[in-house]
């Protein structure tokens, strides 16, 4: 009689536990235990649904006394494994679920919940390397886990992975109802890899799931500042701060709107995401740029130099948790075996059927912008901005144990014209990303048809330029003068190198002199790019595609040098100027003093 009692309790418990009546369930379990005391089943049961009420405390017991009356029951285990998660013990939840799979390897749920725990814990650590290697596991071991490919793309992401990432994240989509915020997240990797087209699209639907979502807003402003709508990604942004005062994109965003002057309340709120450490590293480090920039903005280049270098230390921070530093010597090692990879390549025809590229390169903050929006502004040039294909190409070939074949070479080839944008009629295209110098000597063999154009600019103003900026986490050596010094003299070396073994192929441009005659001198450098001369290419901020740089502003106004503000920092600047001279390089021009330099500006 007791024990038809104790299955019914068992089984009323089990079917209002399942309707999530928790209230009801427990009250069957309690039964049920009352009746049976030590009965494992029983113990599990009302642990979970205790668990499930948020009353961990009382549940743990129970949960724990259920594995140990039974450590052959796999259901039990995977119950004091959701406990131990959910009371902050991932690694003992982890342990559990490793013992179940010993035994029951192929259990589905055990490998979801050890996958799900181990991603946690890796994003937590921001090992991405790591959260990669389990995430790809996790997809192979179960497609249709959301979860998994959510965790693919935000590692894959954080690698530097674009396509990758967008590829994982639309797979999780495909799999789940998605919200605003899944929407929004899905446009900034669009935004990341230049599809403007897909952004957009993503951030109308999620703008139909809520018109006022601060994250889609921020995100719809960044849209509409590349596009050269300003006053209307001003608008955007101040409804974002309106609904969300403390999201920082919005600010960073306004910032590059207003060329830094920011109003004095929104320094102060900024100043106080700064310093909080519990914000997230990803955002206190843009906060405290829009502050340095708020004081340069009005003139305080102490104040300014000051919040730079506290945004730095922030970035270095975040760089030292996720195990990432610049080495110098390295980094010269790395750009030498480029070197002597492409010394030994063999040369191959040009694809039949690509276009033919345009590569501006150079140190970041040089003048590329100006260069590919004015050559963009042709109706025969397609700008696809900093493109990553040449850095995922050079990466491979850099792991390779073996010099290049021709047939190696023919599909890197082809793989750097994959996922071109949809460039219509236009038959060149221009691909921006500045340490493609780095790879000059290969882009030579791989693409005999580019040309390649080598943006070069005073020292001081570009360096100092780099260190205002807040580059992405790959740009390593950013975060110090004495390393932005050090990365510079390896690319006026390299640049150097270029000059002499590419003629014709590598063309230096001095970018003051550019702008100083820029009506004689960009008909000259289109010509050189073997293209008939446009008149629309003088007045390319009228262009209505899209720039995606730092310099998306600037490259709406008139032109300008820019230089000057070396001078107002030049106290700071002393250790970078004098490692530059040190090293040889020319401080008006950034040549390396002995290089050729009767090229300029032809």
């Amino acid at each position: 009689m007791s024990r038809s009692l104790f299955t019914e309790s068992l089984e009323r418990g089990v079917a209002a536990h399942q309707a999530g009546k928790l209230d009801e369930a427990l009250k069957s379990y309690r039964a049920a235990l009352k009746i049976q005391p030590n009965d494992a089943e029983a113990s599990s049961l009302c642990g979970l649904a205790l668990l499930h009420g948020g009353e961990a405390a009382e549940a743990m017991p129970l949960l724990q006394h259920a594995v140990a009356q039974e450590p052959e029951q796999v259901g039990f285990r995977l119950n004091l494994a959701e406990g131990l998660a959910q009371t902050g013990k991932p690694e003992a939840a982890m342990a559990e679920l490793r013992r179940i799979l010993a035994r029951v390897p192929t259990n589905a749920v055990a490998l979801s919940r050890l996958h799900g725990l181990e991603s946690e814990a890796l994003l937590a650590a921001r090992d991405w390397a790591r959260l990669y290697a389990s995430a790809l596991a996790w997809t192979k071991a179960d497609l249709g886990a959301t979860a998994a490919w959510r965790a693919l793309a935000r590692a894959a992401f954080e690698d530097g992975l674009l396509i990758e990432a967008i590829r994982a994240f639309e797979r999780a989509l495909a799999l789940s109802k998605p919200t605003a915020a899944d929407l929004t997240a899905y446009a900034g990797l669009c935004l990341q890899a230049l599809d403007f087209d897909a952004a957009s699209r993503a951030l109308d639907q999620a703008e139909a799931l809520d018109p006022n979502f601060a994250q889609m807003l921020a995100s719809r402003a960044l849209v509409l500042m590349y596009l050269g709508h300003f006053e209307e990604a001003e608008a955007s942004c101040a409804r974002a701060i309106q609904q969300a005062p403390d999201f920082v994109p919005a600010y960073s965003t306004l910032s590059r709107l207003r060329r830094g002057a920011l109003q004095d309340a929104h320094v102060r709120t900024l100043q106080g995401l700064a310093r909080r450490p519990d914000v997230d590293l990803d955002h206190r480090i843009p906060a405290m740029f829009a502050i340095a920039h708020a004081h340069d903005a009005r003139g305080d280049a102490a104040a300014a130099f000051a919040a730079y270098e506290e945004a730095h230390q922030l970035a270095l921070e975040r760089d030292a948790l996720e195990k990432r530093t610049y080495d110098p010597a390295q980094d010269a090692a790395r750009l030498q075996r480029i070197v002597d990879l492409s010394s030994k390549a063999p040369d191959i025809a040009p694809l039949s059927d690509a276009p033919r590229p345009i590569f501006v390169v150079g140190m970041p903050r040089s003048g590329t912008t100006l260069i590919e929006s004015m050559l963009g502004a042709h109706s025969r040039v397609f700008p696809c901005g900093e493109r990553p294909a040449m850095r995922q190409v050079l990466s491979m070939l850099l792991d390779l144990e073996r010099a290049p074949d021709e047939s190696i070479l023919q599909d890197c080839a082809k793989l750097y014209f994959r996922d071109l944008p949809n460039i219509g009629r236009a038959e060149h295209v221009t691909d921006k990303h500045p340490r493609n110098y780095e790879a000059a000597g290969l882009i030579a063999r791989l693409l005999p048809n580019a040309m390649i154009l080598n943006v070069r600019r005073n020292p001081a103003e570009t360096c100092l330029s780099i260190y205002r900026q807040e580059f992405n986490k790959h740009w390593t050596f950013t975060h110090r003068l004495t390393d932005i010094a050090e990365h510079y003299v390896r690319y006026a070396e390299l640049a150097a190198y270029w000059e002499r073994t590419l003629p014709g192929r590598f063309l230096t441009i001095q970018y003051e002199d550019f702008v100083a005659d820029f009506a004689n001198a960009a008909p000259r450098l289109v010509e050189a790019c073997r293209l008939a001369w446009e008149p629309q290419c003088l007045e390319y901020q009228k262009s209505t595609r899209a720039i995606a740089t730092f310099s998306t502003v600037q490259a709406r106004a008139p032109v300008a040098s820019g230089n000057g503000r070396a001078r107002l920092y030049e106290k700071h600047l002393a250790p970078l100027v004098a490692a530059l001279e040190a090293a040889g390089v020319d401080l008006e021009t950034g040549a390396l003093k002995g290089s050729p330099r009767d090229d300029r500006d032809r």
